[in-house]
């Protein structure tokens, strides 16, 4: 009696028609990280490490592949050197699941670039399923070398350490230029999350010593080239939305927009008039990921106000009218959007993730990223 095979959901099949499709490229990649239960269970972003050749044209590649299966790309983020996510929305019109693909070549931090090259997190990969993944002691350095950017060490972190450590043959596996992580590396084999954070603030200078003595002078300047680069795209291109709603908040369910949390990153419910520097604000969280949702029924004169005013500016993206309520006044007159009317959450979430597909597609289309072909 064979084992049944549990079904998978759309992101599932998403993920797992992105493996074949990268695999199908016949080129070196490693999922790095949270692999083991994939494509069944996603426990967060998928972490992919690409070789330069296919990350220089990795904007079409991911839109060709989501248009291959009838996804649409919601998001791109470009992350910082040779570090590009794409949010992918995939599944039926009304209950959309979404997959988060993070593409880099070397694995660098905030402050830290090239810390591991590529070369080295492929070296002696290994498949799993569909994809590959690195051996147990790049992913242990790489695992690590996470906790002291995100400053995060757990005992959940200390036991994948250990459990990694574990599938190590070699007695001098750590390479010598990384001997200064040897001892959180122990505290963490150990299981003392507590040893291993108390020694974060001398290991991060140790961290950024090491990235800076992986560049030349002239690879330094490079990098800080980009960067200035990137900062500029992202405050360019849109990543979030404003949302007019003429309805009351109740009109659109907590499960609903909580199910964009993957696409933006945080939200933010206005219902009051607009207070100084407001507008500055806004159009800032606009460009990190903010979903704004501006309440504008009769009973928010106030938010009818403030609707009024980021419209005339220029920041509203989406006015959403309830299906069955007459057009509001003040809508007609002063909101020089067309209304999108919504009859269910579905509705108005579909609504949301074309606003932002279109907003994404726009940015791809325009070029001059690392992802694009075009920037080096």
């Amino acid at each position: 009696m064979t084992e049944a095979v549990p079904l998978l959901s759309p992101r599932s099949r998403l993920t797992a028609a992105f493996f074949d499709h990268m695999n199908a490229q016949g080129l070196p990649w490693v999922v790095m990280n949270n692999y083991e239960a994939l494509p069944h269970v996603i426990p967060s972003d998928i972490d992919v490490s690409v070789p330069p050749a296919l990350f220089a044209r990795l904007d079409g590649f991911v839109q060709s592949f989501a248009a291959g299966q009838g996804a649409q790309v919601v998001q791109k983020l470009w992350h910082g050197n040779q570090k590009c996510a794409y949010v992918l929305a995939t599944g039926p019109a009304g209950r959309r699941e979404f997959v988060q693909l993070d593409c880099f070549t070397a694995f660098s931090t905030k402050s830290a670039p090239a810390l591991l090259p590529h070369d080295e997190l492929i070296a002696g990969r290994r498949r799993l399923h569909n994809f590959h993944v690195p051996r147990p002691e790049v992913e242990l350095v790489f695992t690590a070398m996470r906790r002291l950017f995100k400053n995060d060490w757990s005992e959940r972190h200390c036991a994948r350490i250990r459990e990694l450590h574990a599938r190590i043959d070699s007695p001098d596996w750590l390479p010598r230029r990384l001997d200064w992580l040897r001892p959180t590396l122990e505290a963490a084999i150990e299981g003392d999350s507590a040893t291993a954070s108390a020694r974060r603030d001398r290991d991060w200078v140790a961290l950024r010593k090491h990235a800076a003595g992986n560049l030349s002078a002239r690879e330094r300047l490079s990098n800080a080239s980009v960067q200035a680069r990137r900062i500029a795209t992202r405050l360019r291109y849109e990543t979030g939305q404003l949302v007019i709603l003429a309805a009351p908040e109740s009109a659109l369910g907590e499960a609903a927009l909580a199910s964009l949390d993957l696409v933006f990153h945080r939200r933010l419910i206005l219902t009051a008039r607009g207070t100084p520097g407001l507008a500055a604000k806004l159009s800032l969280l606009k460009r990190r990921k903010g979903l704004i949702l501006v309440i504008a029924d009769n009973a928010h004169p106030e938010g009818q106000v403030l609707a009024r005013w980021l419209s005339r500016l220029g920041l509203a993206d989406l006015l959403l009218v309830p299906a069955d309520d007459p057009e509001p006044t003040f809508v007609a007159q002063h909101i020089p959007l067309a209304p999108t009317r919504f009859g269910s959450d579905a509705d108005a979430i579909e609504a949301i993730i074309a606003v932002q597909s279109a907003k994404t597609a726009r940015a791809m289309a325009r070029g001059g990223t690392q992802t694009s072909g075009g920037l080096r």
